[in-house]
């Protein structure tokens, strides 16, 4: 499990930081936080594959966040793509892709589905496709759970911004404890599918004996997911505290420094201070700043300084930083 940033300035691109956008690697799936301007190049750089399952999270309609999500869907149609792209986002984020389908002939050969979150109903609205004139359906969500695998689940919570804008949450499923062969072997269990069934702390039975992995010692206890969580753009608020409780990593946007306070505090943004501060409360375990303003190009390093008195486990995102999620 990884976390790239591939864009980490805040309105502006500048020499070294393109705009918003965060991929975190989970198996073979992508799960990408925000689209900003040139990403496909990024994606390059990156070494990110064009054809594994994607999901793209928007967390609202700023062009910093937005604008290179066109390219990216055109750069997959001209490259066959078959793997499936699933993309969320507010109400109208359909209607922006479509557009361009109508507009610029954005074509989507690939299977592609668009999720527009109505969060005032807690209902999803999916196309399917770039040429639908209504939902393929409405979806009820519960629990703020927009997405579900066998793995993992992503939530999201409404922010605080001067447009909708939506934080998200990456959450892994508690996973299987440790193995140990053998003890499977010491109990004269052979290697065999039933050693799958164990690896996954379920009671076997086996030569008239019932067997409990847990009880015996051949699987240790389930450990706890790995969760991520991705602010978007917003002002310090509740909702992102709890949507990010015990996170492993926080991406927290840091627009401002502390002396900027009242700015960040008139456009809805946070600072770096404001950052850490949501780091602690959450109990989060690592914090990384991001959407930086270009007014800081040769003072970012401050905004860490700032952050690190509050949560000393703070890094300073780069653009093309990997950050192991162990």
């Amino acid at each position: 499990m990884e976390l790239i940033i591939l864009g980490s300035s805040a309105a502006i691109p500048i020499k070294g930081r393109n705009l918003s956008a965060t991929a975190l690697k989970y198996k073979s799936d992508t799960i990408l936080f925000d689209c900003g301007e040139d990403l496909q190049r990024r994606f390059n750089e990156a070494n990110l594959k064009f054809n594994k399952p994607l999901i793209i999270l928007i967390s609202h309609f700023h062009g910093d966040h937005l604008i290179g999500l066109p390219g990216l869907l055109f750069r997959f149609s001209l490259i066959d793509r078959t793997a499936p792209v699933k993309i969320f986002g507010p109400r109208n984020l359909y209607l922006y892709l479509f557009m361009h389908q109508a507009i610029l002939g954005l074509k989507a050969a690939y299977p592609l589905s668009v999720y527009e979150i109505d969060n005032e109903n807690d209902i999803m609205y999916q196309y399917d496709g770039l040429k639908a004139k209504s939902p393929k359906k409405e979806i009820r969500i519960e629990d703020n759970i927009i997405f579900e695998k066998q793995r993992y689940t992503i939530v999201y919570a409404e922010m605080n911004h001067s447009v909708s804008s939506f934080g998200y949450a990456f959450i892994e499923k508690p996973r299987y404890g440790k193995f140990h062969p053998e003890k499977a072997q010491a109990l004269g269990i052979p290697e065999s599918r039933l050693w799958k069934i164990l690896q996954e702390g379920k009671i076997i039975e086996y030569e008239g004996r019932k067997i409990d992995p847990i009880k015996e010692g051949i699987v240790d206890p389930k450990r706890p997911g790995r969760k991520v969580t991705y602010s978007g753009d917003t002002m310090p608020c509740n909702a992102l505290i709890e949507l990010g409780k015990d996170s492993d990593i926080l991406v927290h946007e840091s627009t401002f420094a502390s002396k900027l306070r009242d700015v960040a505090r008139e456009k809805k943004h946070s600072t770096s201070v404001d950052a850490a501060q949501d780091a602690k409360r959450m109990n989060a375990k690592k914090l990384v700043l991001t959407h930086i303003s270009t007014r800081y190009q040769e003072e970012a390093n401050q905004l860490l300084k700032d952050a690190q008195e509050i949560f000393p486990n703070t890094v300073l995102a780069e653009d093309l930083m990997r950050i192991k999620i162990k």
